[in-house]
């Protein structure tokens, strides 16, 4: 029975008893190429019988096919939530565990309820899926060309929706970007970091169990579509959170997932991702663009309002500013991390700034967990160099990709804080010092209650430090004696770089 809207449709598929729950109410959703049913504990998912440019499931062999080919696909990603396939009143059919609408990563991105921990979950999350994805060989470039040219033409051919003078301002942009970037797409490629990824992350794709999020309705009609470079695939994600005001769970997954995958990503990435962000917008603009021009004109008014928002941050995002190195500086309890973490999403372009940090960076040169006490001898003065050596040539990686960077550390020497600005002089991005200060008090009691932290300091450090010879220091000096967040808006108005960078 080929799957429409009308009067046959409604009778057989929206009765609790054809999905095993007689007497249940059944709940429908409908999607550009699916039909959703809810019913009792189970949801119910069958094809649309539609041939569309990318996909076709016109034909029932076909729809059996891709049912197959969803099912074993997204086990990958949630085991627990894929269960069987089946067959019902002849249309192959996905049988998956129901979740509540508010289980949605979406749901809690328009709430407003994403925090740290969530963040930090959806980067591991991001990091694992692309650490087992299979890879492919394929080019980068080629690619992205593809769909550069995709949004283009779909841009051209709706100048209803699109004015034609940006319009043109997309394709001179991207294909700036592109040109720039194509080397680097191809040797991503050879590296191994194209590969066949879940392809569709974005908020709505993702759920939310037990604190832990996991992905589902992976793209399963197309390879050509999934096989993409990861960084792209995390992409969708980050243009989600970011748009929807989530900046700094953006800048946290961002941060994270670079630090999970640190073997792999050499920061050299960095520099797509505003050709990526760009492309996940465009996309979000030609398929809202699409359902607009199904609707009549009268109703698509807020469909062609969500397209021209999407295709106007897919320009804003091919806009990059010259690059900036911010360090924040200050003995132990000054609440250095802190005031670089509140920075970090508001400095530079999306999603903010790399984060840098003294205290992870030692863990990571001594090879043990982030919160794991080192002895002493890690903290001599040859250790410290490695430190900031290693600080330094990430930032430097960081800024040479076009991107930010925030990096926190004591910074008490002044050799140290000059050859921070001069790793900023040799990439030609701007800089800025900020020092910070509290009475010693205060930084005994702070350090006195940290607990799950990377730093490993003590009071009796911060005893020792307070003897340190600082020589002068030309940084802009700011008061972190009261809550973090002041701390955090005097560091704001401390930075000259004007008010859209910070």
């Amino acid at each position: 029975m080929p799957l429409h809207t009308g009067r046959m449709f409604e009778a057989s598929f929206l009765r609790g008893e054809t999905w095993g729950f007689p007497g249940e109410p059944v709940e429908h959703v409908e999607t550009h190429a699916a039909h959703v049913f809810l019913a009792g504990d189970r949801a119910f998912k069958i094809k649309k019988a539609v041939k569309l440019p990318y996909l076709d499931f016109s034909g029932l062999e076909k729809r059996r096919s891709a049912i197959a080919a969803e099912f074993e696909i997204n086990r990958i990603f949630a085991p627990d939530l894929y269960l069987r396939t089946a067959e019902i009143m002849g249309e192959p059919v996905l049988v998956m565990r129901r979740f509540p609408a508010q289980a949605l990563l979406s749901w809690r991105m328009s709430h407003g309820e994403i925090d740290a921990v969530l963040a930090g979950s959806l980067a591991s999350m991001a990091a694992n899926a692309h650490a087992q994805a299979p890879r492919r060989e394929a080019g980068g470039a080629g690619i992205m060309m593809g769909l550069g040219a995709q949004l283009s033409s779909a841009f051209i051919d709706s100048p209803d929706i699109f004015r034609p003078a940006e319009t043109l301002e997309f394709h001179a942009l991207y294909e700036s970007a592109l040109k720039a970037s194509k080397s680097l797409l191809n040797d991503r490629g050879e590296r191994g970091l194209v590969r066949r990824c879940h392809g569709d992350m974005h908020a709505g794709n993702i759920f939310v169990e037990d604190g832990q999020p996991k992905l589902f309705d992976a793209i399963e009609f197309s390879e050509k579509i999934a096989t993409i470079d990861v960084l792209y695939d995390l992409a969708f994600l980050l243009m989600d959170l970011w748009t929807h005001d989530e900046r700094r769970a953006a800048n946290i997954v961002l941060n994270r997932y670079l630090h999970l995958r640190r073997v792999e990503e050499d920061l050299s990435g960095l520099a797509l991702l505003p050709l990526f962000l760009s492309t996940r917008a465009g996309v979000r603009a030609l398929v809202t663009a699409d359902l607009a021009h199904e609707l009549a004109l009268k109703n698509s008014m807020q469909a062609r309002g969500q397209a021209l928002d999407w295709f106007r941050s897919s320009i804003g995002f091919l806009k990059a500013a010259r690059p900036k190195l911010v360090c924040i500086g200050g003995l132990s309890g000054t609440g250095k991390t802190t005031v670089a973490a509140g920075l970090a999403p508001h400095l530079g372009a999306p999603p903010g700034a790399l984060h840098v940090r003294s205290d992870v960076e030692r863990k990571v040169l001594a090879g043990v967990a982030e919160t794991e006490r080192l002895p002493p001898e890690s903290y001599g003065r040859e250790a410290s160099f490695a430190v900031y050596a290693a600080c330094l040539d990430r930032a430097e990686r960081a800024l040479r990709a076009g991107h930010c960077v925030v990096f926190d550390a004591v910074f008490a020497r002044p050799d140290e804080r000059r050859v921070a600005a001069d790793v900023a002089r040799v990439a030609r991005a701007h800089f800025a010092g900020i020092w910070l200060e509290a009475p010693s008090e205060v930084l005994k009691s702070r350090v006195s209650t940290r607990r799950g932290d990377a730093s490993d300091a003590t009071p009796e450090v911060v005893e020792r430090q307070l003897s340190y010879e600082l020589g002068r220091i030309d940084w802009q000096r700011v008061d972190a004696s009261g809550p973090p967040e002041e701390s955090l808006a005097r560091a704001r108005e401390s930075l000259s770089f004007g008010a859209a960078d910070v």
